[in-house]
């Protein structure tokens, strides 16, 4: 819906279609949204407390979309080639990295209910330089929406004649959505990122899971220490740098040819870490290290670039007189959304359940635990006797949870990427002998 209301319109609110007036009125509001959940209505009566829940939240999300679309739709139309899209975006990945430093220093602040008004007061002071910064951007920003000099204007177009005509909104958003829907770069776009957030939320749902059962486990690292904290910063941070150095290569070869060639260097390290066996946990730890980076490698910042070469494909080949951006972003968001629930469905369902998670998670720390306890020899989870201690499981039992554990760590993202590949294969193909160039997909 907000796709549509951005690009065609609705109850005569022209403001919503400019995406500077946009972030300009509805950023600083999206801003104070988020001290919504902070200040609770009640914290005695259950049913009020989730009342507060839900309509906080549902107030926050369509703020969010309706920003969010926004900003996705001036990513696209401000940068008119590919080297001014790709600067955009890694302009945001640096952003993000500077606003994700906060994280750090609240880490420190006490966690007590005596001290929540210390919190509340960082959540005030971060809504208010969030509001304050969109407000800055919204007014001085220059907007030039590209338009369609061989435009042709239909009666489905939108424009002067969608304006005048209020009735048939929903009739022209429906013919769009399906124009978009069946457009093979679409459909390419969808699939892939689609694959790819799988692989991004199933290492972002199981990264402390792995680590914990195969590194903490087996002696590598001590838990709760300062060494294992910094392995989770690495982890989580190694994308976005790795992004930033793929800046160049990127303008170069395109966005296409870096997602192709990323996941290359998955498979490769699948194959590392698979030929080197879960008893080897250096081999491991590395494994774990370059796979996140390379999901969380521009797994947004990527298919925004794309999503920008669909919007200009889309308003050649549909005749558009402007470009459709919102929708194009919407329907996206809308096709990728189940993969988010679905990435850990899967991995429980095809793997860790099978290995006994989550009975054996606390059973197995506990066999681990006293078992470095009654020995000083390196631990091997192959020579342990399959005995019990103290009412533990045994040592295949645990071995078998790890054994299923490490295969989803290795396994799932390799499936993934072999799915990303396939759709950005099929997508390069049709850009390059069906549709020709655009002269927005940094071919040169």
């Amino acid at each position: 819906m907000m796709g549509y209301m951005q690009d065609l319109g609705c109850c005569g609110m022209k403001w919503i279609m400019d995406r500077r007036k946009v972030v300009l009125y509805a950023g600083p509001v999206f801003a104070a949204s988020f001290l919504l959940f902070w200040f609770p209505w009640s914290t005695s009566v259950g049913w009020v407390t989730a009342l507060h829940l839900l309509v906080s939240l549902f107030i926050y999300d369509t703020l969010l979309t309706l920003v969010l679309s926004a900003y996705c739709g001036l990513c696209v139309e401000n940068s008119r080639n590919h080297q001014d899209r790709v600067r955009v975006i890694v302009y945001g990945e640096v952003f993000t990295i500077i606003a994700g430093l906060l994280i750090y220093p609240l880490e420190t602040m006490p966690h007590t209910n005596e001290h929540y008004w210390l919190f509340q007061t960082c959540c005030v002071v971060v809504a208010c330089v969030s509001a304050a910064l969109m407000a800055y951007s919204g007014y001085h920003l220059k907007v030039e929406r590209p338009v369609n000099e061989d435009h042709q204007l239909e009666k489905f177009q939108e424009g002067e004649t969608v304006v005048e005509k209020n009735e048939d909104t929903w009739r022209n958003a429906l013919q769009v959505s399906w124009q978009v829907a069946k457009e093979p770069r679409f459909i390419c776009l969808v699939g892939a990122q689609f694959f790819r957030i799988l692989r991004f939320m199933a290492n972002e749902n199981f990264l402390i899971v792995f680590t914990e059962s195969l590194l903490v486990n087996n002696g590598f690292f001590e838990k709760n220490s300062g060494t294992l904290g910094l392995f989770y910063i690495l982890a989580r941070s190694c994308g976005s740098i790795l992004f930033l150095v793929l800046w160049a290569p990127t303008n170069r070869f395109g966005t296409q040819a870096v997602i192709q060639s990323l996941n290359i260097l998955s498979i490769f390290n699948v194959i590392f870490v698979l030929y080197a066996g879960m008893d080897n946990i250096t081999a491991v730890a590395i494994f774990i290290i370059l796979e996140n980076a390379i999901s969380r490698c521009g797994w947004q910042g990527f298919y925004i670039v794309v999503a920008g070469e669909v919007v200009d494909t889309d308003m050649k080949q549909n005749n558009r007189k402007t470009p459709f951006s919102t929708i194009i972003f919407t329907l996206k968001a809308l096709f990728n959304k189940p993969a988010d629930q679905l990435a850990p469905v899967l991995v429980l369902s095809l793997f860790l359940e099978q290995g006994g998670y989550p009975q054996l998670t606390v059973p197995c720390q506990n066999f681990y635990e006293d078992t470095f306890s009654n020995s000083t020899l390196p631990f091997n989870s192959t020579s342990i006797e399959t005995t019990t201690f103290s009412g533990l499981p045994s040592a295949q039992q645990c071995t078998n949870y790890n054994h299923w554990m490490f295969l989803a760590l290795a396994i799932f993202p390799v499936i993934c990427a072999m799915g990303e590949s396939i759709f950005v294969a099929i997508d390069q193909y049709w850009r390059r002998h069906v549709n020709g160039k655009t002269g927005h997909l940094g071919d040169d």
